[in-house]
């Protein structure tokens, strides 16, 4: 009979691959060829891929962007069935293929999920893929190639879908809030105005966060902009780093132009020791997490996650004593508000110098579509490999800051099964926010944000409560007035007197001194 040592999940392969832009372009990249690579590298990692790639029993593989949105074409085709390119590429034929759902949480999600598999005896050995090659695919439209990345190859397929029911309503979008940078900037000016800071100081607040995130990039070869930034250079909008969405600069937000692939093979203790995998190369789950928020709109404060302060406090409770030997951390960080919740609720201080990224952070690794945590799961089980006393975490964000997977890691063997659902029930039960859809008359500005289109202020977004109900709305500016584009830029509006009215149009709001 087994003992619970051996049947503990563990991750025994890490692979990466990154392929730099060449000018002019030599024989770009697929999507489905750079994660091969990475799979194979995740392999390799572990014994000689020949001898692993048998017994891979199941095969994940990361949703890309061009099969998340209708905004990323994908002009010289795709695999109609991602994870069987990946496993014909590999030398493997898996009983299952899942090509799981959107969301920069997926990675550790499904890495919660394979070890609670993987400790029932559900599967014998798991590998986990994704990756982009966005960069490649400009590249090469802008040049004119030719190129076919159609593959159709056979095999079963679970397709999860997109799974982004409820992630943002139908009023959002009809008043033109449908890009991530435009929902996190509301939630970061909600956070601002709760902190009673000014938009300077809070600008120098952002930049100071990210400072430390470059220069780890910088250091970092498998980075795609390795670069380190001042914090000067990071807040001050010019023309090569212009406002995506205020109050965010380009610096400040994740970069998808990558060509980045990374995997994860798992396996049990046990299955590992008889193939005869090192020890040294085996990192256990400790603990994990994995709860979602209410959508955007819905919640009662724009500027927290009530999930990530839940998970967070869900999971150090697991962790117990053993919290004083995080060291390696690597934060979601798309969007400076994520790590700044995320330092609030580890009650990291501003003084501390504690690195919150192991890989450079989206902004200067890169964000390679909904896979960039496999990267971080993957620098951090690097690290521990090299210091066995310590632990790491991972946080992996999806949605607008609504879905949070968080895994803390550790070379010394560790495994408990983590049932977060008390906590979702608990969060699911909040009353949600109504949004009012024909607001009429005097109302007060909850947040806002400026979308830029070239550099250039393009419309607002504006997030208000009427005076008489309390009720929320969503609006946008009136066409005619560009000037409440800049004084929403020029000072902190939040709770500011405005006129709101329906047109046929969508919601329109002015200040009410205009």
């Amino acid at each position: 009979m087994k003992s619970p040592l051996e049947d503990m999940p563990v991750i025994v392969g890490i692979g990466e691959a990154i392929e730099p832009l060449t000018s002019p372009l030599d024989n770009p990249s697929s999507p489905q060829a750079l994660i091969a690579r990475a799979a194979a590298a995740a392999l390799q990692d572990a014994l000689p891929q020949a001898d692993l790639a048998p017994f891979i029993d199941v095969l994940i593989a990361v949703r890309t962007f061009a099969d998340s949105t209708a905004h990323w074409p994908t002009p010289f085709g795709s695999s109609s069935n991602l994870p069987r390119s990946i496993a014909e590429r590999i030398g493997t034929a898996p009983k299952r293929a899942v090509y799981t759902e959107v969301g920069g949480d997926v990675p550790q999600r499904y890495v919660n999920e394979c070890c609670e598999k993987l400790a029932r005896g559900d599967a014998s050995m798991i590998l986990i893929a994704g990756g982009e090659a966005i960069a490649n695919t400009k590249a090469a439209a802008k040049a004119g190639l030719a190129l076919d990345w159609a593959e159709h190859p056979k095999g079963g397929l679970e397709n999860r879908g997109l799974g982004i029911d409820g992630l943002i309503a139908p009023e959002a979008i009809r008043h033109q809030l449908f890009s991530a940078p435009l929902g996190y900037a509301l939630c970061e000016i909600a956070r601002r105005a709760r902190q009673g800071d000014s938009p300077d100081a809070y600008a120098d607040a952002m930049a100071e966060l990210l400072v430390p995130l470059s220069q780890v990039a910088a250091g970092n070869h498998k980075a795609m902009f390795p670069q380190a930034f001042t914090a000067q250079e990071i807040k001050t909008p010019t023309a090569t780093n212009a406002y995506t969405a205020y109050p965010y600069t380009r610096a400040m937000v994740a970069k998808d132009a990558v060509n980045q692939a990374a995997a994860l093979l798992l396996t049990t203790r046990s299955k590992a020791l008889a193939l005869g995998v090192a020890e040294e190369k085996m990192t256990y789950l400790h603990a994990y997490v994995a709860l979602n928020d209410k959508s955007l709109l819905e919640r009662e404060d724009l500027s927290r996650s009530m999930a990530l302060e839940t998970a967070y406090e869900y999971l150090m409770k697991r962790v117990g004593s053993n919290s004083s030997k995080l060291k390696y951390l690597d934060i979601y960080s798309c969007f400076p508000i994520v790590l700044s919740e995320a330092k609030a609720a580890l009650d990291i201080g501003q003084a501390s110098d504690m690195p919150l990224t192991q890989t450079g952070g989206l902004p200067f690794f890169g964000g390679p579509g909904n896979n960039y945590s496999m990267h971080a799961i993957a620098s951090v089980v690097r690290r521990l490999r090299h210091d066995t006393a310590s632990l790491g975490l991972v946080h992996a964000n999806g949605g607008y800051m609504d879905k949070h997977a968080i895994g803390i890691y550790g070379c010394e063997p560790g495994w408990q099964v983590c049932d977060s659902g008390p906590a979702q029930r608990a969060l699911d039960d909040k009353a949600a926010q109504e949004l009012e859809p024909h607001p009429r008359g005097e109302a007060t500005i909850e947040t806002y944000t400026v979308q830029f289109a070239r550099g250039q202020p393009s419309y607002a977004v504006v997030v208000g409560r009427l005076k008489q109900s309390g009720r929320r709305f969503i609006a946008n500016n009136c066409e005619d007035d560009q000037d409440i584009l800049q004084r929403l830029m020029a000072s902190d509006l939040v709770g500011a007197d405005i006129l709101v009215s329906s047109l046929e149009a969508g919601n329109r709001v002015r200040l009410v001194d205009a």
